[in-house]
C-alpha cells in the first residue's frame, strides 16, 4: 500500500525531471503561491485533506493534494497565451499518466481549471486540479499509541 512519503517523490521525481518544467515545490497551502516568482513553468503541490475510512473493511486514508501548474507568458500574444494553457494541460495529463505507471493503487485525478492571471508586464497561465490517493494505515487490532 502507498503512503504519503512514496507520493511525494513521484510527484518530486517528475516535477524535477520533466524537460518542461523548470521549478517544482511542496507549498504548505495554496496560499504559498502568493510568495512564489514565477519565471518559467512550474509545478507546486499542498496537501489539502485527507478521509479515513474502512473500505472494504481495510483501514486507509484517501489524501488529497491541491497540484498547480503555471507559466509566465508574454503581454499582447494571445497565441502565446492558448499555446501556454496547452501545454499546461499536457503536463498535468503527462502527470497522471506518471502516476499511473508508477504507483500502485488507486489515484483518482479531477477536473483541470484553467485560470489566468495578468501583471503590467506578463501573464501568468495556471492549470489546477486536485488528486486523491488512497494511502494505508496500520490496522485497528494493532495497539493504539497511548
Amino acid at each position: 500500500m502507498n503512503d504519503l512519503t512514496t507520493i511525494y517523490e513521484l510527484f518530486e521525481q517528475f516535477g524535477t525531471g520533466h524537460s518542461m518544467v523548470s521549478e517544482f515545490k511542496l507549498l504548505n497551502s495554496l496560499e504559498d503561491l502568493d510568495n512564489v516568482e514565477v519565471d518559467h513553468r512550474g509545478l507546486f503541490i499542498a496537501l489539502e485533506d485527507a478521509n479515513i475510512s474502512r473500505e472494504g473493511g481495510n483501514p486507509i486514508y484517501d489524501v488529497n493534494f491541491n497540484i498547480v501548474i503555471v507559466d509566465k507568458v508574454p503581454l499582447n500574444n494571445p497565441l502565446a497565451l492558448i499555446n501556454s494553457n496547452q501545454e499546461n494541460l499536457f503536463v498535468m495529463g503527462q502527470l497522471q499518466d506518471y502516476f499511473i505507471q508508477n504507483l500502485d493503487g488507486e489515484q483518482n485525478f479531477q477536473e483541470v481549471s484553467m485560470r489566468g492571471f495578468s501583471s503590467e508586464d506578463y501573464n501568468i497561465t495556471a492549470s489546477v486540479s486536485n488528486a486523491t490517493f488512497i494511502v494505508g494505515r496500520g490496522p485497528s487490532s494493532r495497539g493504539i499509541d497511548i
